[in-house]
């Protein structure tokens, strides 16, 4: 993000014409490698409680 700021203010009026392209992909990289990995960990997370939940329904079954 620094780098792309910099970038914008270095040169304000080039930025419009791609200047600043390559820290706005290099960015935009960082920032999707980023929700990937939460993504994961959510799903990972939304999967283990699930199956917690699953198995106390069981449970709760198999007592009744």
């Amino acid at each position: 993000m620094k780098a792309l700021q910099q970038c914008h203010a270095q040169y304000p009026y080039l930025k419009f014409v791609g200047a600043c392209n390559d820290q706005k992909h290099a960015l935009n990289a960082c920032l999707r490698q980023e929700r990937l990995e939460r993504t994961r960990k959510n799903s990972d997370a939304a999967r283990e409680k699930r199956r917690a939940v699953e198995e106390r329904w069981k449970e709760i079954d198999a007592e009744s």
